[in-house]
């Protein structure tokens, strides 16, 4: 049982007061280690998951930080606060923009809400921190989890067929960026086409572009 494991010196109460204001004081590092105490013996409570979190982020300890949000999300949704859990995940946004999970456990839980807007949002959110090259993986799978949630998304298909040209699948993106025409509006409509033109720059798609243009198609 988890109370044998405490030695003498062990006061949870104690190393709580001691872990409050050492983050008061920002002695972050101390904290955090008094925090581990009670999590040696208390490692699955998502309260203390929670206050050490931001600690771990403001010390660069980034896969701790996140290892601690994602306990004490998964806790909060086991006990039925979901709306807990997605204010923790906000935070950890904040502190781990790059953390490609971060984004995609935010929508998930928008759309366990029935919130798909919402879920849309956050990954368009979540993508604008990966526009560099070297993100172009974690930028196309939040673009990916974005369509399947909603595929007539203009501004998430349009910016993911722009990501797959980019990549070398340039008739994939021909495929998505014809499919958004026709219940795209006129604005929509002419980016779209103008975005075919540069794809594939045949007379066809020129002169498709410059009806658009005009408002004819």
């Amino acid at each position: 049982m988890a109370w044998l494991k405490r030695d003498k010196s062990y006061d949870r109460s104690r190393i709580l007061a001691a872990a409050s204001r050492a983050r008061k004081r920002r002695r972050y590092k101390k904290a955090i280690g008094l925090y581990r105490r009670i999590l040696e013996v208390e490692p699955k409570n998502p309260d203390l998951h929670r206050r050490v979190a931001p600690l771990f982020a403001k010390t660069r300890q980034h896969g701790d930080a996140w290892a601690s949000y994602q306990r004490a999300a998964e806790g909060l949704v086991r006990e039925g606060f979901v709306d807990r859990a997605i204010g923790v995940y906000r935070e950890a946004s904040r502190y781990l923009p790059r953390e490609l999970e971060v984004w995609r456990a935010l929508a998930d839980l928008e759309v366990g809400r029935g919130r798909r807007v919402d879920a849309v949002n956050v990954l368009l959110e979540g993508r604008r921190h990966f526009r560099f090259r070297r993100y172009r993986r974690e930028a196309l799978l939040l673009l990916l989890q974005a369509r399947k949630i909603d595929p007539s998304h203009f501004a998430a298909s349009y910016d993911l067929a722009r990501l797959l040209a980019r990549t070398g699948n340039r008739q994939r993106a021909v495929r998505l960026l014809e499919s958004l025409v026709a219940a795209a509006t006129p604005r929509q409509r002419r980016r779209a086409r103008a975005r075919l033109f540069w794809l594939s720059p045949t007379p066809a798609a020129g002169w498709r572009w410059l009806r658009a243009l005009v408002g004819f198609a």
